[in-house]
């Protein structure tokens, strides 16, 4: 092997290598800060103190549709009341509303368990159908009866705000 192409090898392998050792520092990282948020907020329910709050967005704001297949969820309508409050599907035919509750961009995890590419971290404030399948169960909850005042992770595409007026699915 010529020299030149060894150093590029070489360096191919360093750059995978960095990049991999990133990322499995951040996911530690992250899996340590959820547990310590956790512990936190345990803590502060068992002295019964208020809980901070995660700031409340509308659900989907990074992922608008381009192509005019949906409502702009960044319009709202002032006559619905609660305006960043979303509606959580299961997909059935047609989609079914099972709970209504927030979501929390940015979140990375829920109960210490990371969000997929294509799950939100959504707050369930009411629950519409208590004996619905969670779409992304725990081994602490399978029904939607069992979420009210907890997060879960849920699919982004079940969810939409209570003003959209059309569901879509992409």
């Amino acid at each position: 092997m010529a020299p030149d192409e060894l150093e590029q090898l070489t360096q191919q392998i360093k750059d995978q290598l960095e990049e991999s050792i990133t990322k499995k520092v951040t996911r530690q990282l992250m899996l340590s800060f959820s547990q310590m948020q956790s512990q936190f907020q345990s803590q502060m329910q068992s002295q019964g103190l208020a809980l901070p709050l995660e700031p409340k967005v509308g659900p989907l704001a990074a992922r608008v549709s381009t192509k005019e297949s949906c409502v702009d969820p960044s319009v709202t309508d002032p006559n619905t009341g609660d305006l960043d409050k979303c509606g959580l599907y299961i997909s059935k035919n047609p989609p079914r509303l099972v709970a209504l509750g927030r979501v929390y961009e940015g979140s990375t995890t829920v109960h210490n368990i990371p969000l997929l590419h294509d799950q939100v971290k959504v707050g369930v404030e009411e629950v519409k159908d208590a004996d619905a399948p969670i779409l992304v169960p725990t081994d602490k909850v399978n029904l939607v009866g069992q979420t009210l005042n907890t997060f879960l992770a849920w699919p982004t595409l079940l969810v939409k705000r209570l003003s959209e007026q059309v569901f879509c699915f992409h």
